[in-house]
């Protein structure tokens, strides 16, 4: 009988718990759903939200807390509450469907002209909805760095407030029927659930906790410690480098906590099923197609002053914003936005020109993967033999019943980070030696590069099918800080459309691809001891040291850049940096240049790209500028007079 893989369980459990994403558009809170031009055109609105992804929800809700406050969330997808985004395991079966925006790269001119896929969700939570769960920082370092490039009150000390303001830690020493405790009967693993609590809020909507942990999985663990790699006590801690199991934003019920469930579901929003009337008012717009921002010039000064979306019925319509407009689309989104709305580095051809920014997509820098795929006993445990056809009711029940099993896994449940001095200190001697060494990290506590640990077999965003009925793992070596950057444009206007044009510039530097190289190298040696643990068991199957050997480095190159893929975290297309920054969007307290009540909240202000996962660093971005919004609009301002454009 055949394995059944992580992609066809989450086929299972999305049809088995009835998930039609059709049938979720009907929402039956007023609050949300298409646009109403009757009642929504007739509301007033301080604040509009351009993208109710994971910076949106965050502002959303924060903003509200004065219960004076109106905001209007403008959301090209529907809602998050469905079992593909729910159940951790299943969250595959959201990529390449209407739940992703589908968003392919230009053909890569240094990796053989390949066009690779760029998931972003389309949904309530953006990509917090549709992503692998992973709760990381990264080290203090690159904040401490964020401030030196001249963005006063981004330093770690001050970013800790906000992440533990978010944060809902879940301590996992609290047994069942505390109030705080898990609520479900899970599998401890005490050894891998440590953590600083110092370090940590437990009051905050977003829920960490931890949760399944596959047997491969401490394998894993155990042969970064035997190659002399650190155990981590906490990744969100003192410090970020070593190898531990991952901290998840999944909930104490074992469903993911999306930035849309927690700060937007009911528990924030509602009072005995009912709107509290302690808050201010949230109205979520579903189907709206952002097309601009509105800009106004007033006693010469341009201030945005609202926004024009397509509806469900593909009808344009305007919306005005009596205080600001907060773009919040996301470090692909945010860039075309504003390049739609003729502000960018130069006159597009077919869009009014209204104001010149250099740096509006450029500087785009994500995170490119490398992955090593390992055949392992039939019985060591994974995705695989936890999830074979006669086990699927088992693990069905185990989940919806108890909130236990697989499919309570996010699926990469472990990972190292580790700088090259340490794991491979005769490379950085030879780049040294040659004058080509380049260090983009932020100091000596940030990782160059993290190895992320799967239960299953992995290629090309799982596109690549398993090869035959064998058991796999699957190592992926992660570039944290790449040299090559890239840039966010858009294509001139072609039947009433403008395309998202994105351009990475993976390998534009050869350095990144000597590093990823180093990294596979790495990764066979975690492997070997993988193949000495009798709980595993371990040998190479894709590519294989026959077909790539370690000593042949342009076979080990050509390979990184034909395998490699991007793991999901673009930023920095509008970054934040100071006035003599050329390449600067917006300040430090996130204002556009030049276009007052205009800012942007998403990942593409990072000034650059963290050695993290960075949906945890958004989130904290979201929080510490909700703040800042409130205190700049404490001292009455009159609002804006909206002429007939």
């Amino acid at each position: 009988m055949p394995n059944i893989n992580k992609t066809v369980a989450g086929v299972t459990v999305a049809g088995a718990l009835g998930a039609s994403y059709i049938s979720k558009k009907r929402n039956q809170d007023p609050t949300r759903g298409p646009w109403n031009p009757s009642v929504d055109s007739m509301a007033h609105y301080d604040y509009v939200i351009l993208g109710g992804g994971t910076a949106g929800c965050v502002l959303a809700n924060r903003l509200t807390e004065d219960p004076s406050i109106n905001v209007l969330i403008l959301e090209a997808g529907y809602s998050d509450d469905i079992s593909q985004s729910m159940t951790p395991l299943a969250m595959s079966r959201c990529w390449r469907t209407e739940l992703d925006w589908n968003l392919t790269s230009v053909p890569q001119v240094h990796a053989y002209g390949r066009v690779m896929r760029q998931p972003r969700g389309k949904l309530l939570g953006g990509s917090s909805s549709i992503n692998a769960m992973m709760y990381h920082r990264g080290p203090a370092s690159d904040y401490d760095e964020w401030e030196m490039l001249g963005n006063p009150g981004w330093s770690y000390k001050e970013c800790l407030h906000y992440f533990k303001k978010a944060e809902g830690f879940n301590d996992p020493n609290l047994p069942v029927g505390h109030p705080k405790g898990p609520l479900t009967n899970r599998i401890r693993k005490p050894q891998y659930e440590t953590f600083e609590p110092e370090f940590h809020g437990t009051e905050g909507p977003w829920q960490i906790t931890y949760h399944h942990l596959f047997g491969v999985t401490e394998a894993f663990i155990r042969a970064n410690v035997a190659e002399g790699v650190p155990f981590n006590k906490d990744f969100n801690g003192s410090s970020t480098i070593g190898v531990n199991r991952i901290q998840t934003f999944i909930d104490r019920n074992a469903v993911r906590s999306s930035a849309a469930r927690a700060y937007l579901g009911p528990d924030q929003l509602l009072k005995d099923g009912k709107p509290r009337q302690d808050r201010g008012h949230i109205r979520i717009v579903y189907g709206a197609k952002i097309v601009r921002v509105l800009i106004q010039k007033r006693k010469g000064v341009k201030v945005a002053i609202g926004a024009e979306f397509l509806d469900t019925n593909h009808q344009l319509q305007r919306v005005m914003a009596v205080k600001e407009v907060l773009l919040c689309a996301g470090a692909f989104g945010s860039p075309h936005i504003l390049l739609a709305s003729g502000i960018g580095p130069k006159p597009h051809p077919t869009i009014p020109h209204i104001h010149t920014l250099a740096g509006v997509g450029q500087n785009l820098q994500d995170h490119l993967g490398v992955p090593i795929n390992f055949r392992c006993n039939l019985d060591a445990h994974t995705i695989a033999t936890a999830s074979r056809w006669y086990q699927i009711p088992g693990v069905l029940y185990d989940y919806k019943v108890n909130g236990v099993g697989p499919l309570s896994s996010q699926g990469a449940e472990s990972a190292c980070f580790v700088r090259l001095e340490d794991v491979a200190p005769e490379f950085v001697a030879r780049e040294k030696a040659d004058g080509t060494w380049q260090d983009r990290s932020s100091g000596p506590t940030s990782p160059h590069f993290e190895v992320l640990f799967c239960p299953s077999y992995i290629r090309h965003h799982m596109s690549t099918p398993v090869p035959d009925t064998q058991n796999y793992f699957t190592l992926i070596g992660l570039l944290l800080n790449p040299i090559s950057s890239g840039q966010v444009t858009i294509s001139a206007v072609k039947d009433g459309k403008l395309e998202t044009l994105i351009d990475p510039n993976f390998f534009s530097d050869p350095f990144d691809a000597r590093v990823m190289a180093e990294m596979i190298r790495f990764i066979r040696r975690i492997g070997a001891h993988m193949g000495q643990d009798p709980a595993c068991g371990a040998v190479e199957a894709y590519p294989g040291v026959e077909k790539v050997p370690n000593e042949d480095e342009a076979a080990m190159q050509e390979y990184v850049k034909r395998e490699s893929s991007v793991y999901y975290h673009p930023t920095s297309t509008c970054r934040m940096g100071p006035a003599s920054d050329p390449l600067a969007v917006v300040d430090a307290r996130l204002n556009v240049y030049g276009i007052d009540r205009l800012r942007v909240v998403d990942a593409s202000v990072m000034p650059k790209l963290p050695a993290a996962h960075t949906c945890a660093p958004t989130i904290m971005i979201a929080e510490k500028s909700a703040d800042m919004i409130r205190e700049d609009w404490k001292e009455p301002v009159a609002e804006v007079v909206v002429a007939k454009l």
